[in-house]
């Protein structure tokens, strides 16, 4: 049986309209900075959109950034659009290193999750790489990670979705749910992979939806949210709010067998073969009463 999202959270970047984010129709000087527009104005259209900016840049990448980066804190010069970060954040930090910009910001940052943090990360990533001289970025909140894993490096084409109403493949996978006698048992299920869509996000969003069998029953329970998922050299990363760790049952044996749900079901594909639990940024030992450590790496056999 232990064998070999971000949909949800790209179902909800769909809903803000988060596809190739809009640029001004005039082309005048300025620099690009890329901001939001209020959701009640965008109305399906695009929330990410660029304005040109007056700045006084320096002739060094370093300096440039930081005024990139200053400015899309401060706000758009005029009104309609919105900075996707919190007010009051600050840039503590900001290198170059190898074309990648490391940014610092102010401990203000982890106020946002989901699909606030995925806009503002997409905003800097297009700012910063408009200036030609740089390629990712790597955001950070006072020298520590934000968001679903220890790394994250963002790159413009992670930002410049195309058009997903077309099913890029279909994909077979086995998910797990219990059955009648309270066992797990697999699911074989075919996926829909859309444009920019990972199959593990597509994996656990279905696993969230519950069984299409009548004769099975779901095993997370209603309500139960994941922020993100990523894999990263064979490790995935599965970040919830903490929220979601309140609606587990009290029975340490069925949190066990929610959490093993979810583990065989990302242990049968192949690209995974260690899981990480995230609350909030912050990396999970026990879940519930469970020790998360006990589905960390793929069980051999």
């Amino acid at each position: 049986m232990r064998k070999e999202w971000r949909a949800a959270l790209l179902a909800a970047l769909l809903l803000t309209g988060c596809a190739a984010p809009a640029e001004p129709e005039n082309q005048e000087e300025g620099t690009l900075i890329y901001y939001l527009v209020p959701e009640e104005e965008a109305r399906g259209g695009d929330r990410i959109r660029a304005s040109r900016e007056l700045l006084d840049l320096p002739e060094d990448t370093e300096g440039q950034a930081t005024a990139v980066v200053e400015r899309l804190l401060a706000g758009p010069s005029e009104g309609g659009m919105l900075s996707p970060l919190p007010e009051g954040v600050e840039l503590l930090n900001l290198e170059i290193r190898e074309r990648t910009a490391h940014v610092d910001l102010g401990e203000g940052l982890r106020e946002l999750s989901g699909v606030d943090l995925t806009l503002a990360d997409y905003c800097l990533t297009l700012s910063l790489t408009a200036l030609g001289s740089i390629r990712s970025v790597v955001l950070t909140a006072q020298g520590r990670p934000v968001g679903q894993q220890p790394k994250q490096v963002f790159y413009e084409q992670d930002v410049l979705l195309n058009d997903m109403d077309d099913v890029l493949q279909m994909v077979e996978v086995k998910l797990y749910f219990f059955n009648a006698d309270g066992e797990l048992v697999s699911e074989q299920r075919t996926l829909s992979l859309y444009e920019g869509q990972t199959l593990a996000e597509a994996l656990v969003a279905a696993l969230l939806e519950g069984p299409e069998s009548r004769d099975l029953l779901r095993t997370i329970p209603e309500g139960f949210a994941v922020s993100s998922v990523r894999v990263d050299s064979g490790v995935c990363y599965v970040s919830l709010p903490a929220s979601s760790l309140m609606l587990l049952p009290e029975d340490e044996q069925i949190q066990r067998m929610i959490l093993w749900s979810l583990a065989d079901s990302l242990y049968s594909l192949d690209a995974v073969e260690e899981i990480r639990l995230l609350a909030d940024g912050e990396e999970l030992e026990m879940f519930g009463q469970v020790p998360v450590a006990t589905i960390g790496v793929r069980p051999q056999g």
